[in-house]
């Protein structure tokens, strides 16, 4: 599941590093502190959600429950780059060292859509800018629950 956590990583990454623009529409977009995947592999049903966030720091945190309840979190670093022959490029590492299974061109970046296409297979991947819920970043995740159900604490 890190393969697909690194494309949201990359999303995310992009739009926080570049900036953007765009028609607020009616939506605060002020609000916006991340992404959600919204569309993979040339409209590929998802199977659960995934939310990345960027941080300006070069960080970044994913937040992902796909066939879970809860959402497992991961985090490491990411590096966004001009390339003359594919426009900007995001890649990153996860904090185990484990690098991103690809790195991604940046086909689209608005303040409301993500687009990445993976180097490595051409996958297109389609992020919309989110605020994510207080309740996946700051609740239940997925590691937490399998503790809560051997009856360890949540603390």
């Amino acid at each position: 599941m890190k393969i697909g956590l690194s494309l949201f990583a990359v999303a995310a990454a992009a739009l926080l590093v570049v900036g953007c623009g765009g028609d607020k529409g009616g939506e605060d977009e002020a609000n916006y502190d991340g992404w959600m995947l919204t569309r993979w592999k040339d409209g590929t049903a998802l199977t659960g959600t995934v939310y990345l966030q960027l941080g300006e720091d070069g960080t970044f945190t994913l937040y992902q429950s796909i066939g879970t309840f809860g959402y497992a979190r991961f985090t490491g670093t990411y590096a966004l780059v001009g390339d003359p022959a594919t426009g900007q490029v995001l890649s990153g590492t996860y904090a185990d060292g484990t690098p991103w299974d690809s790195s991604y061109a940046v086909e689209k970046m608005t303040k409301r859509e993500l687009r990445l296409r993976a180097l490595k297979d051409g996958v297109v991947s389609v992020y919309s800018g989110v605020a994510i819920p207080a309740a996946v970043k700051d609740g239940v995740t997925a590691g937490r629950l399998r503790r809560a159900a051997q009856g360890e604490s949540f603390l």
